[in-house]
């Protein structure tokens, strides 16, 4: 991937800990955005499904993860994309900076047209996360 589309950040309360497990099981998406309808794991990673209209409403999803960052690769749609979370803490709060990065090739408008609705749809499904991940609700593990 090669052009960063934009950077979104949140502050929570949650742990580090807590946010990896919410994001490192693709099968807790649905939890925290409201599009996707199912994800069924694959031999290779995930399969999302998101109601209509959405850009992608199919994909692959492949997820990566290191120690203070997560990563979901995603092919198979309309748009291929690198999302990726990164997280720092600093006395009990923790910072989340999301960025998305495409090559854009095959879209068939321009991508500068799309990406301030795509941050703003991105920034209220990051706030869902911290929501999520601030409440005792039980996700995958």
């Amino acid at each position: 991937m090669s052009d960063l589309l934009f950077t979104n950040t949140a502050v929570t309360h949650a742990t580090i800990a807590r946010i990896q497990t919410i994001l490192a099981h693709p099968e807790n998406l649905p939890l925290w955005d409201g599009e996707i309808i199912t994800v069924t794991a694959t031999p290779l990673g995930f399969e999302i499904s998101r109601q209509a209209p959405a850009l992608n409403t199919t994909e692959e999803l492949i997820t990566s993860m290191t120690a203070n960052h997560i990563s979901y690769h995603s092919h198979g749609g309309r748009l291929a994309y690198q999302l990726d979370f990164s997280f720092t803490a600093t006395d009990a709060l923790t910072t989340i900076t999301e960025t998305l990065r495409t090559s854009g090739d095959d879209l068939p408008v321009p991508i500068k047209l799309l990406v301030p609705i795509a941050k703003q749809a991105f920034a209220q499904k990051l706030q869902s996360l911290v929501a999520l991940a601030e409440s005792d609700q039980e996700v995958t593990v």
